[in-house]
């Protein structure tokens, strides 16, 4: 029944609702690489093998890239990050990234465009830019007379200008060159003064002029036409250009010159020079990178604080190590994957894959564990065998890893531990392992690749790289940093509330009932739900002092799904006489 009420306003309360706590998206790579072209130092989304080479183009020689993108996608990955990685500074006689260019000239002969490729690489000296001016098909006259120092136009039609449009005043004595500010209807908005007074009669006719470009790359070709020099025109260059074109970016040098002469001069097709691939002198700082504020981050700090990524790779790093001169020794790529481990270990979330050197056997796989102690980061042994084109390629194992672990991950997942899995996309093992070999490698922490007559290729190990048995298993680092963030992101809403019992109690709720939900889909172990977790945030967690200070603490507790590593079977034999009797 409705409620009738006078005419007014009215407050009604409503209950602040705490959104849900939930697990976030898991088995989402980044692998750090090297490529022709595409974004530096920026992670970039891919889903499929054809969008990878459609922005860092074709794999180059030397690159594990594109294999270990294939083996991530053959084993059930659905979206990566990739991360181009090459050398940015040096001087200029080093080989380092830059960006193919040309300067076009306006019609002064002053500089007046900046037109360099969309990325840093030699790709770019391959680009082919003709330019040219042309007037545009609106021309028009007008129906009013003008006097010298009148702003305002009026035409017998706008057709075809617009703000920012370059016209050219013009009757049988006198011309002038002038930016249309505005379009009224069929009045014009001039930016300058008139110099000379136009009669409509005479006839005065107003011309529009612009000026179009055409960029090509082998049989791929850009064309973008109408475009202005003006800032205020919907066609300007560089708005028309930086947003379109995948091929070229474009920087106006707003030189000081007169209309009648700002168009850039017509260019024949002539290609871009100076790029450079920044690949020759590669070295750990270039994988490492540094972070020097939110606007001048490169390599591996260049990942920090990013919302979708939880699983470092770097397949490129092994072929650093092979190619580079900067790359000395093994120490080197020791280097850069205790980085890599850092910043997982910071995060509390990410976890690394990392990858034995090559060519190694089962010793000196022994050997290059000893030097890694960390829950965030796990090794897979030995390296796998690919078709590439035909041809049986060696390949780190990083990319089908990561496949299998976002597999699981959906069709299970985060608990599930990512072993006993047929590795897909591969034809054999750089080395068979011996049982031997194998129980060996696995009680130091490396996770093994073997196969079975029946079953296949399959990974056969889920084990960290820490000496603390509480971290021992993948699912379970992983299991803990992914519910650890859930929580700091789905209670971001209690920071400034009133410290009090009231918001423990709220938090309390909030969070135990995102853990009862977590046990029924079995990522927490335990008969009931106090056997599974605890939570406490009461007065015994924040104390007076705490609280004075605007500090607010949870104590949670959980008891996580660990794997089956080895299954027992005891078997004993009954001789005849005691089966006899104990039939009697």
């Amino acid at each position: 029944m409705a409620i009738l009420r006078a005419p007014g306003v009215y407050y009604e309360p409503s209950e602040q609702r705490v959104p849900p706590l939930e697990l976030g998206k898991t088995g989402v790579p980044v692998f750090l690489g090297i490529t022709r072209r595409g974004p530096l130092d920026r992670p970039v989304r891919v889903t499929s093998e054809a969008r990878f080479v459609e922005i860092f183009g074709d794999p180059l020689p030397e690159s594990f890239l594109l294999a270990t993108l294939r083996g991530f996608f053959d084993n059930g990955g659905t979206s990566c990050f990739i991360l181009r990685i090459a050398r940015t500074q040096g001087t200029s006689e080093e080989d380092v990234a830059r960006r193919s260019f040309i300067t076009i000239p306006d019609r002064a002969g002053q500089p007046t465009l900046l037109i360099e490729a969309q990325d840093e690489g030699q790709w770019g000296n391959f680009l082919k830019i003709a330019l040219r001016a042309a007037p545009s098909e609106g021309r028009t006259f007008l129906t009013r007379d003008a006097d010298a120092g009148d702003t305002i136009l009026q035409v017998k039609s706008s057709h075809g200008i617009t703000a920012g449009t370059l016209v050219c005043v013009q009757d049988e004595t006198n011309t002038q060159w002038v930016a249309v500010n505005r379009v009224d209807g069929k009045s014009l908005l001039l930016a300058d003064p008139l110099l000379h007074a136009h009669l409509s009669g005479a006839p005065t006719y107003v011309t529009p002029h612009s000026f179009e470009i055409t960029v090509r790359e082998f049989d791929r070709e850009e064309r973008f036409d109408r475009l202005s020099m003006h800032g205020a025109s919907p066609r300007w260059v560089e708005r028309v250009i930086n947003e379109q074109s995948r091929l070229i970016r474009v920087k106006s040098l707003r030189p000081d010159t007169p209309p009648a002469q700002i168009l850039p001069m017509d260019h024949e097709e002539t290609g871009l020079t100076g790029g450079g691939d920044g690949l020759a002198n590669l070295g750990p700082d270039d994988f490492i990178g540094h972070d020097r504020g939110p606007t001048d981050r490169r390599g591996l700090w260049g990942l920090l604080e990013h919302p979708e990524i939880d699983l470092v790779a770097m397949p490129d790093l092994m072929a650093a190590y092979q190619t580079s001169k900067r790359f000395r020794s093994l120490r080197d790529v020791e280097v850069v994957q205790d980085a890599a481990i850092s910043i997982c270990e910071r995060s509390r979330h990410w976890f690394a894959l990392l990858d034995m050197p090559p060519g190694g056997d089962f010793e000196e796989a022994l050997r290059w564990r000893q030097q890694f102690d960390s829950a965030h980061c796990a090794f897979h042994f030995p390296w796998v065998v690919t078709l590439q084109q035909g041809r049986r390629t060696i390949v780190p194992p990083c990319g089908h890893v990561a496949g299998i672990i976002s597999r699981v991950d959906q069709d299970v997942g985060i608990h599930k531990a990512p072993a006993n899995e047929v590795i897909a996309g591969i034809v054999d093992l750089e080395i068979v392992l011996q049982d031997t070999h194998l129980a060996m490698l696995n009680n130091a922490g490396i996770n093994c690749m073997r196969p079975f007559a029946s079953r296949g290729l399959r990974v056969w190990g889920a084990r960290t790289c820490s000496s603390d048995p509480e971290w021992r298993y993948i699912n379970v680092r992983r299991t803990v940093g992914s519910i650890s963030s859930a929580i700091e992101r789905g209670t971001q809403w209690a920071v400034f509330e009133p410290n009090g019992p009231q918001l423990w109690k709220r938090v309390t709720r909030s969070i135990v009932g995102f853990l009862a939900g977590l046990r029924e889909k079995g990522l927490l172990t335990g008969t009931t739900p106090e056997d599974a977790f605890y939570v406490r945030c009461d007065e015994e967690t924040n104390p007076p002092d705490d609280v004075d200070r605007g500090m607010m603490t949870t104590e949670i507790g959980l008891a996580v799904s660990r794997p089956v590593e080895f299954i027992v079977f005891r078997v004993s034999q009954r001789l005849e006489d005691q089966a006899q009797q104990d039939v009697e």
